[in-house]
């Protein structure tokens, strides 16, 4: 396992995507999962990418495979109410202390009509933004399962832009 800390905040990352190409992004924002995602446990070193500033669709990309990457998005911006409960041993297995440490993402399945779209609530991805430690992790909270709906039967505008692009978490992608 590469050590991250070790990299200066001024190295590129180059990552071959079937979806966009050859891309340079900053190590600095490179997530190490050491027990990969749910699935893909081989799988364990991520960047999160945007297309467009205003989206609130990101990628969770492999480093190393040009093919796997995970659309996410940011939950709240879907659904205001969601609560998280994370056991210690999660917490732990990042580094984390406190809360003001996380970022909290979550998988979605977007087909041709974003509005059938799904959200998986029950396996958060977890990020410690100081360590850059992440582990997706089974939520506790009751009520929630891996296809809840994205958009709800009652009229719910599509969200607002999130401000990810401020983030030191994630590369917005610039337009060729």
């Amino acid at each position: 396992m590469s050590d991250l800390n070790s990299h200066n905040d001024n190295d590129l990352l180059v990552i071959e995507s079937t979806r966009f190409g050859t891309i340079e992004v900053p190590d600095a924002i490179r997530l190490n999962f050491p027990q990969g995602m749910i699935g893909f446990p081989e799988h364990t070193e991520y960047v999160l990418l945007k297309q467009r500033p205003d989206s609130v669709f990101m990628w969770l990309h492999s480093t190393s495979d040009a093919a796997l990457a995970f659309p996410v998005v940011l939950p709240w911006a879907f659904c205001w109410e969601y609560e998280v409960k994370l056991g210690d041993e999660d917490l732990e297995a990042i580094g984390v202390d406190n809360a003001s440490q996380l970022s909290i993402m979550c998988v979605v399945n977007v087909g041709s009509d974003v509005r059938k779209g799904t959200i998986n609530l029950f396996s958060p991805i977890v990020i410690n933004n100081e360590t850059r430690l992440a582990k997706q992790v089974i939520n506790t909270a009751d009520g929630y399962s891996t296809r809840d709906p994205l958009f709800t039967a009652a009229a719910q505008g599509t969200p607002v832009a999130m401000h990810e692009a401020e983030s030191p978490n994630v590369v917005v992608l610039q337009a060729a």
